[in-house]
């Protein structure tokens, strides 16, 4: 892939600005700050289309992958047959060195930049489909009535604890719990409502069977997977959504001095890693396989947490290979060899 033009998106909640540097004089800058809305969007292509002469297929679109901020763009430049590259923002931060000075404009130009050096790993934006796009979007409202449950729930609670005859205190927690309890009906009825995004997409329904098969792996688990991996289509193998969840060993090692132990990243998203945990102590009470491995390691005096993050490991190997040989997880499976042996 060889490009020419690198155009540089800072997006914002009402703007995204614009720098477009040139593959022949880098010092040279376009810049424009445009409304971060369909109007915005046709404005920008039309004056990128004024001030170069570059054909479309020349061109690369860089931005931070910011979520709901960069959907409108997104769409618009996919739907075009633009190549877009949406990038982690602190993959873009590390990149750039110590700055003393911040603002869009810099930003954007900054962005470009990062576009124009990196441009060999540059990966092209695939839009999600309409099932996991909705997928993505029920689970986060899913998680904001369970935060709202629970910020009931305890501060109710600990409120009549403490003030056990105080009337006010009592009446609050009658509402509280009514709340609670109007919640409880409205996250079930967002389950229900993932369940049937899920059956709507053969190919979503056909991995949520494979993977939800693994004992531990519930409806939540498995929905997340699947909008964390884009339906396995964003990581190569086990080993990268294992880096990415934050359950990948690492070790830090330089000269005689350091030397350190392996340990798990807190770059990670801490949201799959703690549905992963949930999985992982489910694992332990239902499959025999992984109860029996937990119970050995305990008994070897291994530490609970590194037990608990081997089995964490476990499951997303188990994950990945049965999604990609298309085979229900089976818990006294045996490997095609090893019954030649026997």
């Amino acid at each position: 892939m060889k490009k020419s033009l690198f155009i540089g998106i800072d997006f914002s909640k009402k703007t995204f600005d614009v720098s477009v540097v040139h593959q022949n004089n880098l010092q040279a800058l376009d810049y424009q700050q445009f409304e971060n809305s369909k109007e915005g969007c046709d404005a920008l292509y039309k004056w990128i289309k004024v001030i170069t002469q570059e054909p479309c297929e020349n061109w690369l679109f860089c931005g931070e992958h910011t979520g709901l901020y960069s959907v409108c763009l997104s769409e618009f430049l996919v739907k075009k047959g633009l190549f877009l590259w949406l990038e982690n923002p602190l993959q873009i931060k590390q990149s750039t060195g110590i700055k003393r000075e911040k603002n869009d404009r810099k930003d954007s130009r900054e962005i470009a930049l990062y576009a124009y050096r990196f441009q060999d790993k540059a990966r092209a934006y695939q839009l999600p489909g309409k099932a996991l796009k909705s997928l993505e979007l029920l689970l986060s409202f899913r998680e904001r009535l369970l935060s709202n449950k629970q910020t009931l729930l305890v501060s109710s609670t600990e409120l009549r604890r403490v003030m056990q005859r105080d009337s006010t205190a009592r009446f609050i927690y009658e509402q509280s719990q009514k709340d609670v309890e109007r919640l409880n009906k409205e996250i079930k009825e967002v389950e229900k409502r993932i369940l049937k995004e899920i059956e709507s997409d053969d190919s979503l329904h056909e991995n949520y069977k494979l993977v939800s098969s693994i004992k531990g792996v519930a409806l939540i688990n498995t929905a997340s997977i699947l909008v964390a991996t884009q339906n396995f289509t964003r990581f190569d193998n086990s080993r990268q959504f294992a880096c990415y969840s934050g359950m990948a060993p690492f070790g830090k090692q330089s000269g005689t001095s350091v030397n350190a132990k392996p340990r798990v990243s807190r770059l990670a998203d801490k949201k799959i890693k703690s549905l992963l945990t949930q999985a992982a102590r489910c694992a332990i009470n239902y499959d025999p396989n992984i109860r029996q491995y937990y119970e050995r390691k305990r008994s070897e005096g291994k530490d609970n947490w590194l037990i608990i993050n081997n089995i964490r490991n476990k499951m997303i190997h188990r994950i990945f290979a049965i999604v990609r040989n298309k085979q229900l997880y089976q818990v006294e499976y045996r490997n095609q060899l090893d019954k030649k042996v026997a």
